[in-house]
Formats: structure tokens, sequence, C-alpha cells
């Protein structure tokens, strides 16, 4: 799984990121547009929330992926399960390059979904 990103190429319109910058991708993304994302009170974005249902890009609702012409489905807008994934530009938080990727990688996906004091506890162990 991907749990960090160094972005190959942006889509036309996309000034938050460059090719060359380190990322980690985020599954509850933030639009910066919607009243949850100006709140200081919600994360809760009403375009890119979590929704497992979804399976395609927002902007135009297809899949980026295929397997012998058929689409295969994007998984909670991030596809990190794959080599190479698309995302919105709102599911990605750009992290100082300096960063060492093997290690900030654990603050994508591992925090929040409790799987970080798992890692802790063997660790420990």
């Amino acid at each position: 799984m991907i749990f960090y990103s160094i972005i190959e190429s942006v889509g036309e319109g996309v000034t938050d990121v460059a090719p060359g910058d380190h990322v980690l991708p985020v599954f509850t993304g933030e639009c910066k547009e919607c009243p949850h994302c100006k709140s200081a009170e919600s994360n809760m974005c009403d375009l890119l929330r979590i929704n497992t249902d979804r399976g395609v890009m927002i902007g135009d609702g297809k899949s980026r992926f295929s397997i012998n012409g058929k689409p295969i489905y994007h998984f909670v807008g991030t596809s990190t399960f794959s080599e190479y994934t698309v995302m919105h530009v709102g599911c990605v938080a750009k992290i100082n390059p300096e960063a060492p990727l093997d290690k900030v990688c654990i603050l994508s996906c591992g925090i929040s979904t409790g799987k970080f004091i798992q890692y802790i506890l063997v660790c420990m162990l």
C-alpha cells in the first residue's frame, strides 16, 4: 500500500502541489470551499468525505484504472493499494521533502486507522 508518495504529474488547474513534491494520502480530504472545510469545528468535507461507494473521480465520474478494458474502481478516493494512483488534490497533504518517507508514512493511514497503536505495541514487546 502507498502511505507516502512523490508527485509524478498534476492535472490541469492544480496549483497546490507540483511534480516532485512529497505528499501523504488522506482519505478524509478537504476541498477548502465547503462549509465544513471552512469551519474550525469539522473536517468532514461535503465533497471529499469518505465514500466507499463512489469508486470514481469526482470531476467526471470515471475511474482512472482499467484492466482488459474494464474499469477498476477507486478505493476510498485514494486507491493506495496500487503502485501509482490518481487522487483529488484535496486528498493529499504536502510534507517537508526532508522528512524520511519510510518514517512519516505512518502519519497517513496508520494513525487515523489505529494501526499506529499496533505498531507501537509490537515495537514494545
